[in-house]
């Protein structure tokens, strides 16, 4: 008996939603046609990033060629695979 009457409720929904899609399709709105429609626009806020003088991912090679061409050339070769520096671009006077 439950489930008849969860059929009966189904069929009278999907017969509603299908009357009332049939209606909109026939344009039985109260839509003014000549409407214009404008989307508020939201508050828009300018993000500042603060870059220093070089990416944060080279702060360890710059730190390495500060102290000197044999630090640099160890700290290149250790991270090697996973930077892939090279010694000229970073090397002081070279």
């Amino acid at each position: 008996m439950k489930t008849f009457g969860l059929r009966v409720l189904r069929g009278i929904a999907l017969a509603a939603a299908l009357l009332a899609g049939a209606a909109f399709a026939n344009g039985a709105t109260n839509v003014n046609d000549n409407a214009v429609v404008v989307a508020q626009a939201g508050t828009t806020t300018t993000t500042r990033v603060v870059s220093g003088p070089f990416p944060a991912y080279q702060a360890g090679v710059r730190a390495a060629a500060a102290q000197g061409p044999d630090a640099l050339r160890r700290y290149i070769w250790r991270t090697r695979m996973v930077y892939n520096f090279y010694y000229a671009d970073f090397a002081p006077g070279v």
